[in-house]
């Protein structure tokens, strides 16, 4: 029987959403610096830092997906905004994992050398929340670019606004749903 691990992904993937928010790069020995793991730990659990960068992205847009595929596939009036407002809500409440989303692009942590299998798992998740746009906009009635601009578009810009320095304060979720409503022709 192996031992059980003596770290949690939460906090390797705290201090690595913080160093690429912080610097934009990402070591194994600054993860090792700001958490105490040892870089062997940290191979065995991920295979490569190309493995870490892509479980780390996986995981923050995992827990962000899931507030939002909730919000958007309601079947209520509110179901847009309550989607656009996803993302300031996460990034107040979820704010590790909100640095790595919404402070760095995908394209920072996948590379040539990211496993297929994470590849193909980021993949996934991302093609289920571009249906369920694509679904949203079907049912509203508008075209797809519109939708993901009130839902996507704007309430990841008004995050950026803040993230990585600040916070992101609840008076950005007005914005967001004023921005929203416009878009979408709302009252």
């Amino acid at each position: 029987m192996g031992r059980r691990s003596t770290f949690d992904d939460a906090s390797v993937f705290e201090a690595l959403g913080r160093s690429m928010a912080g610097n934009g790069n990402v070591t194994l020995q600054s993860i090792v610096g700001a958490t105490g793991i040892s870089i062997g730990s940290l191979y065995h659990r991920y295979g490569s830092r190309e493995g870490l960068l892509a479980q780390a992205w996986l995981d923050s847009l995992e827990a962000f997906q899931e507030r939002f595929l909730q919000a958007i596939r309601a079947n209520t009036l509110q179901a847009g905004e309550n989607a656009a407002l996803a993302t300031p809500r996460f990034c107040r409440d979820e704010h590790d994992r909100a640095l790595i989303l919404a402070s760095c692009r995908q394209s920072e942590f996948l590379s040539d050398g990211t496993p297929t299998r994470l590849v193909h798992q980021i993949a996934e998740v991302n093609r289920e929340a571009f249906a369920a746009v694509r679904a949203f906009a079907d049912r509203e009635g508008k075209d797809l670019e519109t939708c993901q601009m009130a839902l996507i578009g704007f309430p990841l810009g008004a995050v950026r606004m803040y993230l990585p320095s600040r916070k992101v304060p609840k008076s950005a979720d007005e914005m967001v749903a004023c921005a929203f409503r416009a878009l979408m022709g709302h009252s």
